[in-house]
């Protein structure tokens, strides 16, 4: 086998693999047959081909495509029904497509910001409430404090009090047990001053009646 030989088979290997892993598109004719043969006078494969219809590349030659059609039939077709990019109107209708979902997230996506921002202003407003409340606890817990310290200060001053109630009732224990005292010895006192005058009375009655007996003797006498 020559040179020339062996490097065409190998192009055309080559080519092969090329046009098998293709994909060409019914060009912007509306119908299109897919034949046995490199000729439009062979009998149809398959008809009626919309344009924009994908088919897989099999091989080329002279013109004309072997091609598969997405339903599974094999056949030849001429090279200038096709287009190796998307007809305009398939292309059209994909930028539609394309358009209208994009349209389709634009308003998922507004709608998100929207609810987001609902979320954000709910969020601010239950942020201001605890701030609210937290003031108030602040005031409240601050007041706490007052009325404990002046609780406590109560509770101070109640204790000298009663210290000093304890104070005074045992001053004042002091006191009548020294004025119990202080009158049992002057009622002793009194009673020892009415024991002498009566003793001194008695003693003087006694006395009276001889005085006078020995003031009559002495009269007598002289």
């Amino acid at each position: 086998m020559s040179k020339k030989r062996i490097t065409s088979l190998i192009i055309g290997i080559l080519l092969s693999a090329t046009a098998h892993s293709a994909t060409v598109y019914i060009s912007d004719v509306q119908f299109v047959a897919i034949r046995e043969g490199l000729d439009n006078s062979t009998r149809a494969v398959e008809r009626g081909l919309k344009s924009g219809t994908p088919l897989d590349v099999i091989e080329q030659n002279d013109g004309y495509t072997k091609v598969r059609t997405p339903s599974g039939n094999e056949g030849w077709v001429a090279d200038y029904f096709l287009s190796e990019d998307m007809v305009i109107r398939d292309q059209l209708d994909t930028l539609r497509t394309r358009l209208s979902k994009s349209t389709e997230s634009r308003t998922e996506i507004v709608d998100t910001l929207k609810l987001s921002q609902q979320k954000i202003q709910e969020l601010s407003n239950i942020n201001t409430s605890l701030n609210d409340e937290n003031e108030s606890l602040k005031q409240q817990l601050q007041t706490a404090a007052e009325l404990s310290e002046k609780a406590r200060a109560i509770v101070s001053q109640n204790d000298d009090v009663s210290y000093q109630i304890e104070s005074l009732k045992q001053q004042a224990s002091t006191a009548v047990a020294q004025s119990e005292k202080l009158q049992d010895t002057t009622e002793q006192k009194w009673f020892m001053l009415g024991a002498v005058t009566l003793f001194g009375g008695l003693l003087l009655g006694a006395l009276l009646p001889l005085l006078r007996r020995k003031k009559n003797s002495t009269g007598s006498w002289s």
